[in-house]
C-alpha cells in the first residue's frame, strides 16, 4: 500500500514538474486586438459645435489613456465619439490609434478623425 500511494505521489510530481517545464518552454500566446469603445455626449446648453468637438477630443484622449492602461492586451483603440443634440445623434470624432503611435504621441488631434457634416446634422 505505501509502495502504490508513493508510486502514485512521485508520477503526479513527475506530471506537474514536465507541465511546469512545457509552460516555461512554450509559454501560451497572448492575442493583441483592437479595443472598440462608443461615448455620446449631450450638448451642453448654449454649447457651440466646436466646443463641443473640443470636449469630445478631451474625453477621446481620456478613454485612450485608460484603455491603454486597463487593457495590456489591446494593440490598438478605436473610440467613437457621437454627439447628440435635440434628438438627433451623429459622429463628432473618432479616435483610432496604435498603442506605440499613443506612447510615441498622446494626442487625441494627431489620430482623431473629425466629421464637419456633423454640426447640419445636429441642428448646430
Amino acid at each position: 500500500m505505501a509502495f502504490r500511494s508513493s508510486l502514485v505521489l512521485s508520477l503526479l510530481t513527475f506530471g506537474c514538474a514536465m507541465w511546469s517545464i512545457d509552460a516555461i518552454v512554450a509559454p501560451i500566446a497572448a492575442e493583441a486586438y483592437t479595443s472598440r469603445i462608443e461615448v455620446t455626449l449631450d450638448r451642453g446648453s448654449s454649447e457651440t459645435y466646436e466646443s463641443l468637438v473640443r470636449r469630445a477630443e478631451l474625453v477621446a484622449r481620456t478613454a485612450a489613456q485608460r484603455g491603454f492602461d486597463r487593457d495590456l492586451l489591446a494593440s490598438e483603440m478605436s473610440i467613437v465619439i457621437v454627439g447628440r443634440n435635440s434628438g438627433m445623434a451623429a459622429p463628432v470624432v473618432t479616435l483610432w490609434v496604435t498603442r506605440s503611435q499613443w506612447q510615441s504621441l498622446p494626442d487625441a488631434r494627431r489620430w482623431a478623425t473629425y466629421y464637419r457634416n456633423s454640426a447640419g446634422l445636429l441642428g448646430f
